[in-house]
């Protein structure tokens, strides 16, 4: 029990060591972060040059002013137009992803469904000793149609899930989040 106890107080030792240095060390990060962010910082957008004395009359910059900012409202507008018109084609991008993947879910179902008759009108046929028999030959000529079409269902199933795949790598290249 004793030893427990010492083993535990000594834990406790060690744990607020090492508390205490990982707190010397925020406290020292803070400090280089407040030096940091007092300088400043100069660049051609905070710090005008000019080299010649001026010698235009002073309405001249206020219509250089007035051209910068005609500019500036139409490329605002500009990019305003091409943010509208990137929003517009993610949307229709969206509408035909779920367009497309409508269409698989009803292939599906087609697929799942002549599956099942297939599998019943096998059971149905081999059930019955008597239509064995009778109809081999229509059994197998029906069995090749019903085979013949679940197999077109599957390629236009993969075809549609190809086609769902590529509008989805388009729209992750446009930006769209995923919602698979």
């Amino acid at each position: 029990m004793k030893k427990l106890l010492l083993f535990v107080v000594m834990s406790l030792f060690a744990a607020a060591a090492v508390a205490q240095q990982s707190l010397g060390d925020v406290a020292r990060a803070s400090r280089v972060k407040k030096h940091a962010t007092a300088t400043t910082r100069l660049d051609d957008d905070t710090f005008a040059r000019n080299t010649a004395p001026s010698t235009e009359p002073a309405a001249k910059p206020d219509t250089d002013a007035k051209k910068t900012d005609d500019k500036s409202a139409d490329a605002k507008d500009a990019k305003k137009d091409m943010a509208d018109a990137q929003k517009q084609k993610n949307e229709q991008l969206k509408g035909q992803i779920e367009a497309e993947k409508k269409e698989i879910a009803a292939l599906q179902r087609e697929l799942d469904v002549a599956e099942r008759e297939a599998r019943l009108r096998a059971a149905a046929y081999y059930a019955d000793a008597g239509v064995m028999l009778r109809d081999q030959a229509k059994f197998a000529e029906d069995s090749r149609k019903a085979q013949g079409e679940i197999d077109g269902k599957k390629q236009a199933l993969s075809a549609a899930q190809e086609k769902l795949t590529d509008m989805q790598e388009q729209a992750r290249k446009a930006g769209l989040p995923s919602n698979d």
